[in-house]
């Protein structure tokens, strides 16, 4: 006796199936180059490129030629009632699950045993003014273990939510802002393309858990039912709305537009020094904190007289804020009163174009002169 055709269950389109057909390809690619890590030190690393290279061909074109193929077939034998799409669809979503389950809480967990964000002791030595986006990013989580707990404990705990098809709306919600905000810091800061590529997938396939629900969030984001009673009227609540917003950015915007940038802002090297008609050597900084060689003039009106030419030592540094009048070509110096400076300092600027300027003037009952060339002109 032939068999019988599979009970009639609704068709389903075929970009769904191809979606779910291409992340259980990137899934077991991706999966299985994770289990390189079980292999002794020394061949993971001396494969590392290589394995790289497997992973990249094996995302862009072994899972979609596998995805595209498969598809085809599938679409073609629901066609004919050969085949039982929902329990394919029931498989291959949770292997989508427990595959994003598995991978972020392996981030989650980097972060807890400090294989990521860990120390280097060499770039603690870098220059932060030198520092890739790379180097940036791992330093500014670094120094924070507790941080690096916390998201470890949002990318777990959400990891196992997953695993659960009740939780799974609620996991997806808790990774979601999550893993857009590290995608997001993989564009911005240059972090390597692996990372970038997994951010990628980590999201699209968290997006897509969501859309299989889209009629369950969209209910209760925006079809909410408020049973509290109406405050005012229609014209109020708008012009209430409108000012939340728009005061926000008129306070915002005047305050900027009445401290404007001013056109010394930069860091400045000091090429000579007089200070009471007597010039003060190159090499005085490393014993006088007064032979400043750097000056830093900020855009938050601040300014800081610093001795060491190569780097930035607050406690040696002389700070003040600043007013500069380019009419009168005068920059009027304010110094904090428990200093052995006068409370203010005025100094005419001359020769400025840009590069250089000469400045003039009486600063801590002393008559300075100094000639500045703006640093990376």
């Amino acid at each position: 006796m032939p068999d019988s055709p599979l009970p009639i269950a609704p068709r389903t389109p075929w970009f769904s199936k191809f979606t779910e057909c291409l992340f259980a390809g990137v899934a077991t690619l991706n999966i299985s180059m994770s289990l390189i890590q079980l292999l002794p030190y020394t061949l993971p690393f001396s494969l590392g490129r290589y394995a790289f290279a497997v992973f990249l061909l094996g995302q862009i074109i072994i899972a979609p030629l596998f995805a595209l193929v498969y598809s085809l077939i599938w679409q073609s034998r629901e066609k004919r009632r050969a085949i039982n799409s929902d329990r394919l669809h029931a498989w291959l979503q949770a292997l989508l699950r427990y595959w994003l389950a598995f991978t972020i809480s392996i981030y989650g967990f980097g972060k807890i045993f400090k294989t990521q964000f860990g120390v280097s002791f060499s770039r603690n030595d870098v220059p932060i003014g030198q520092l890739s986006g790379f180097d940036l990013t791992w330093n500014y989580f670094g120094h924070s273990y507790v941080f690096a707990v916390l998201i470890a404990g949002l990318q777990i705990g959400g990891s196992i939510l997953l695993l659960f098809r009740r939780t799974t709306l609620l996991g997806a919600a808790i990774l979601l802002p999550v893993m857009v905000n590290i995608l997001l810091i993989n564009i911005f800061y240059h972090i390597v393309i692996g990372a970038f590529l997994n951010s990628v997938l980590f999201a699209l396939g968290l997006l897509y858990l969501l859309a299989l629900r889209r009629a369950e969030w969209i209910k209760l984001f925006f079809h909410q039912e408020n049973r509290l009673p109406p405050i005012g009227p229609g014209w109020l609540k708008q012009g209430a709305r409108l000012l939340a917003i728009g005061g926000a950015f008129a306070i915002l915007f005047s305050a900027v537009s009445k401290n404007p940038g001013s056109p010394l802002e930069g860091k400045w090297t000091v090429d000579l020094l007089v200070r009471n008609r007597d010039t003060v050597g190159p090499d005085a900084w490393l014993a006088n904190s007064g032979a400043w060689r750097t000056v830093y003039i900020e855009h938050s009106h601040q300014l800081h007289f610093c001795p060491n030419p190569y780097i930035y030592e607050k406690a040696r540094c002389l700070d003040a804020g600043f007013f500069y009048n380019p009419a009168k070509k005068q920059l009027q110096l304010f110094f904090p009163g428990d200093n052995s400076h006068a409370d203010t300092a005025t100094e005419t600027v001359s020769h400025y174009d840009g590069s250089h300027m000469h400045w003039e003037g009486m600063l801590g009952g002393d008559t300075v002169q100094l000639q500045l060339s703006r640093v990376g002109e």
